[in-house]
């Protein structure tokens, strides 16, 4: 327990480290300019768009307990809630966010579920990622074709193109693992032979078993998600909830700089496309790229000098707020567990 409170609090050093790097990197050239749009920031848009990506993070917590409930009626709503708001810290400070189901899973083994039912979970909170992802996604495509608010380019078309297809290709995936006998052996059999031809797989039994655990838990997680079509389309329209909030903090931010130019729908595209274009980055929360992203795509679209503050100020209430207080939320798990273990020794 004390191991794995170090290890919090590293994580937390690490992610403040990061944070001056970019603070740094983004100051040394219009520093004046930059200090100077901070100094005359209306606060109270600011604390909108932090209420919004708190939003984004409640529709996460609903998610949550809608489908750990169904396995233990007496789990805490307010517990599945912090697990939703934890998310962000472990998946904000590991590479392409893969420590988050890992971590999540742990502490929905201590709210009372089932380590067999909390890896079930994760499979059907994917599919529901997943889905929402594409849905927003497309929204973002279809809006931007009709409107125009971001300029063709290769580089834009290209990283967009990746990543669309990908995130189809992914779900389509979760349906042929699910319904597809076909599939599921050409990826046991097939796909691992395949693999340890070329070298990637060493021993084949052993992954063999690893992806055939994997493909159950999978199609026993969809199977349980596709079973009520009524929670399923619920959880799906909570999902997309959270994924809008979040997209759609930059507009409030934008107006707390007094910046007019761009509506609530140019913030909404640009910000789900900033999303799309950093799919490849594998840096802890995908840093670096989302702040290039993000100066690219908005350049020309608002004044030069409000560039750079507006963007340090995105990033503070969409990724550095939601990590920092799931730490902070993960440090406090750990305290009262830690007191709860040492009231039952005494007892």
């Amino acid at each position: 327990m004390k191991m794995q409170k170090n290890k919090i609090k590293i994580y937390l050093v690490f992610v403040m480290l990061l944070f001056v790097c970019v603070l740094f990197f983004s100051l040394k050239d219009d520093f004046k300019d930059i200090v100077y749009n901070l100094m005359h920031i209306n606060l109270i848009w600011v604390i909108v768009g932090i209420v919004f990506v708190f939003l984004s993070k409640y529709f996460i917590g609903l998610t949550t307990y809608a489908l750990g409930v169904k396995e233990n009626k007496n789990i805490s709503k307010s517990k599945m809630h912090q697990i939703a708001l934890i998310y962000p810290f472990y998946a904000g400070i590991t590479p392409s966010s893969v420590g988050g189901e890992a971590f999540e899973i742990f502490y929905l083994k201590q709210s009372g579920l089932s380590y067999g039912w909390a890896s079930n979970m994760q499979m059907q909170k994917f599919i529901l990622f997943q889905i929402s992802l594409v849905i927003v996604n497309t929204l973002a495509l279809v809006i931007n074709f009709f409107s125009r608010i971001i300029v063709d380019s290769a580089f834009v078309g290209s990283a967009v193109t990746i990543n669309y297809v990908f995130n189809f290709v992914m779900l389509g995936g979760c349906f042929l693992i699910t319904y597809n006998t076909w599939v599921k052996n050409f990826i046991l059999q097939k796909g691992v032979l395949f693999l340890s031809k070329i070298k990637v797989i060493k021993d084949v039994d052993k992954s063999k078993d690893k992806i055939d655990d994997f493909v159950k838990k999978f199609d026993d997680g969809a199977k349980a998600l596709y079973g009520n079509s009524k929670l399923f389309w619920k959880l799906v329209i909570f999902n997309v909830l959270s994924l809008l909030f979040l997209f759609l903090a930059a507009y409030p931010i934008a107006l707390a700089f007094h910046i007019n130019s761009i509506s609530i729908i140019d913030a909404l595209v640009i910000s789900i496309y900033v999303k799309m274009m950093c799919l490849l980055v594998v840096t802890p929360g995908t840093s670096g790229a989302a702040e290039y992203c993000f100066v690219y795509l908005f350049t020309g679209l608002i004044p030069e000098n409000d560039i750079m503050a507006y963007m340090l100020i995105w990033r503070f209430v969409t990724y550095y707020i939601p990590l920092v207080t799931g730490g902070i939320i993960a440090l406090s798990w750990e305290r009262r567990k830690h007191n709860e273990k040492a009231v039952s020794i005494k007892s």
